[in-house]
């Protein structure tokens, strides 16, 4: 026994001694590779770019060879540089640049009517500055300009000044209100330099515009890894302003949740690419995550859990972080309210919720769990009355998105306290006495939404059996009511709705629902039920106008007030969203930004640029080509031959 005790003891300190011995050579490993890296970044790449035909092209660098890094060849080369989205006014880039430090970057004048511009005009420039920064830190390898540390960071070419002043001047001419749908989002940039001094001077009637200029100057500027330095176009003259004044982004946060620090990053893409609404779906059957001071039962009993909800404070500064953009909430009727079977009663307020958890649950609903609002339970406008008294105390926009979508009527129809009703109130022979009861509801609980925000706002609903042509005008006042269609891009729905006088949002699920592709989660399918995967391509190329003339429709760009993209997250949480989102997003905000003549095609080497842009400054972009090819210009296409 003892000696095998020796003996297993002598192996252990060996095996000890080997596993030391290992670690240490991986060690070593690591420190050569690091130096390997470090003495490989150390050599000047042997490629520079040159520009013929809208192309930037490699070469190998010589001393005849008059060449461009790659991204200041992306700059110069391109008639539209590469801004995104595309400006709609007079644009004139020369083709020069000046180079500057970040460090002489000065935001020198600040001028508007209010106090609140002046503050968020502050703001606004810090993060524009910042982005100057970061991309400087970037190009200098997370390194700052500080010779002491590093003389590689303060190597430059000879053209290069250290004292090459980059100066911004802003005026907003009008007094500041919040983003609404008549807002002047426009803007004029014009960027000049005379010897060693380049000045940026920024025009807007709005904060919004003055926003969106300074979004497009930090796309004129570029690090160059040639001279050691940041670059700016030198003489610009840009007009600019969207063609639509509603253009966003749906983001559900009821079927997974996600966290506030997410979501901010989400509305800093929104703002690089100009999109200006954030449409917060909050709630759904699934959860009410919703911290309602009036109703905090509702949350008690619908979060997720105690750690996945969202406060006032939450909300107050989400709000304050989008003030850029118009954020709205999402109150659908499709059983929004989460309480337990018995939560109503229990508390003295009745059946709030119908049919809740119903099975076989595909008869009563579109997705587990059922339930749906009791209509003729007076309690129920109680409950909303309060719930958005809470949301005015919060959300501060013009418009309120009531849902709509998705109501199945087979619930009410099995009640009897429901029929009853029909028959006391002399609607149970009326062929659409389901729809009139509908409607009763949806009245009764706009007049407490217009009693909470004390104004009526754009109401916003999901086309559905309401708005069906034979329905709509009957119970929806179009001077009211903003319909946001989601069917096909070709469906008969929309012409209807177009033909009876409605103002439209887009978001036809066939090239704006974002989670579409993915495995289907609910029911024996293999896929979701709005396969297939909608690449870029098809987001950028869904327009509009394409939509109403294809019916032989006469277009009017003033009943179409824009659109939105959308992703229910049935299937998303966390960082992953991002990827799914991004870039096809920015496609989406060019088209109802600039709703350009022409495809796909034509943005696609701005596209990889903006895609690269947002990878920058911290946001998970999907790549869309090999790099190789992003940077040499190249879109590879197969012959018919070889297909």
């Amino acid at each position: 026994m003892q000696l095998g005790v020796a003996k297993n003891s002598t192996m252990t300190e060996r095996s000890i001694r080997a596993c030391c011995l290992l670690k240490w050579l991986l060690v070593l490993n690591i420190i050569c590779l690091i130096s390997a890296q470090s003495t490989f970044f150390e050599i000047s790449s042997p490629w520079v770019w040159t520009c013929k035909e809208k192309k930037c092209l490699r070469t190998r660098a010589s001393e005849t060879t008059q060449g461009q890094s790659n991204a200041v060849c992306k700059l110069t080369c391109y008639d539209s540089a590469t801004l995104w989205p595309l400006p709609t006014g007079k644009t004139t880039l020369s083709k020069d640049i000046s180079a500057f430090f970040a460090n002489n970057v000065r935001v020198a004048k600040l001028t508007s009517n209010s106090s609140k511009t002046d503050d968020m005009l502050k703001e606004a420039a810090a993060i524009f500055t910042g982005y100057i920064q970061q991309m400087e830190s970037n190009g200098l390898g997370g390194s700052t300009r500080d010779c002491s540390v590093s003389a590689n960071t303060c190597a430059s070419a000879s053209y290069v000044s250290s004292e090459h002043l980059f100066n911004v001047e802003v005026i907003v001419t009008q007094n500041f209100t919040p983003l609404a749908l008549d807002t002047d989002e426009s803007y004029t940039l014009d960027v000049k330099t005379i010897n060693s001094v380049t000045t940026a001077y920024i025009v807007a009637e709005t904060f919004f515009g003055a926003r969106h200029a300074m979004e497009t100057l930090s796309q004129l500027i570029t690090w160059d890894e040639l001279s050691n330095s940041l670059v700016v176009i030198k003489d610009v003259h840009i007009e600019d302003s969207p063609v639509f004044p509603h253009r966003g982004f749906t983001l559900d946060t009821a079927r997974n949740y996600m966290e506030i620090p997410l979501i901010k990053r989400i509305i800093d893409g929104l703002s690089y690419n100009k999109l200006n609404v954030f449409h917060w779906h909050i709630s759904d059957s699934n959860s009410f995550p919703f911290v309602s001071n009036r109703e905090p039962l509702m949350a008690i009993y619908g979060a997720h859990s105690a750690r996945q909800i969202y406060r006032p404070a939450d909300i107050q500064e989400l709000v304050h972080y989008a003030q850029e953009s118009k954020s709205f909430p999402n109150w659908t009727l499709q059983a929004t309210l989460v309480l337990d079977g018995n939560g109503g009663p229990l508390y003295g307020m009745g059946d709030l919720i119908l049919c809740l958890d119903e099975q076989p649950w595909e008869e009563y609903c579109a997705q587990p769990p059922c339930g749906i609002f009791n209509p003729i339970n007076d309690k129920i406008y109680t409950v909303l009355s309060n719930i958005y008294k809470d949301m005015a105390d919060l959300f501060q926009s013009d418009m309120f998105h009531m849902g709509g979508d998705e109501v199945n009527m087979k619930c009410w129809k099995e009640k009897e306290s429901i029929t009853q009703w029909l028959v006391d109130k002399g609607w149970d022979k009326d062929p659409n006495a389901y729809l009139k009861l509908w409607s009763n509801y949806q009245n009764q609980s706009l007049a407490k939404l217009d009693e909470a925000y004390g104004r009526n706002n754009h109401i916003i609903l999901w086309n559905s059996d309401l708005t069906a042509k034979e329905h709509a005008t009957n119970y929806l006042d179009r001077n009211r009511y903003i319909i946001q269609y989601w069917n096909t891009w070709n469906d008969t729905i929309l012409k209807d709705l177009y033909e009876d006088g409605y103002k439209l949002i887009i978001s036809n699920y066939d090239a704006l629902y974002l989670d579409c592709g993915y495995g289907s989660w609910v029911g024996n399918g293999l896929n979701n039920w709005c396969s297939p995967f909608i690449g870029w391509k098809s987001v950028y190329d869904n327009s509009p106008r394409a939509m109403i003339e294809n019916f032989k429709l006469s277009y009017n760009k003033d009943q179409i007030l824009g659109g939105e993209a959308a992703l229910w997250a049935e299937q998303s949480k966390g960082l992953a969203i991002e990827s799914k989102i991004w870039p096809r997003l920015s496609a989406h905000a060019e088209r109802f930004w600039t709703d350009p003549d022409t495809k796909w095609l034509a943005a696609e080497t701005r596209m990889h640029m903006q895609r690269e842009r947002m990878v920058e400054r911290g946001i998970t972009a999907d790549p869309l080509q090999p790099e190789w090819c992003v940077q040499n210009d190249v879109h590879p296409v197969i012959s018919n031959n070889n297909m």
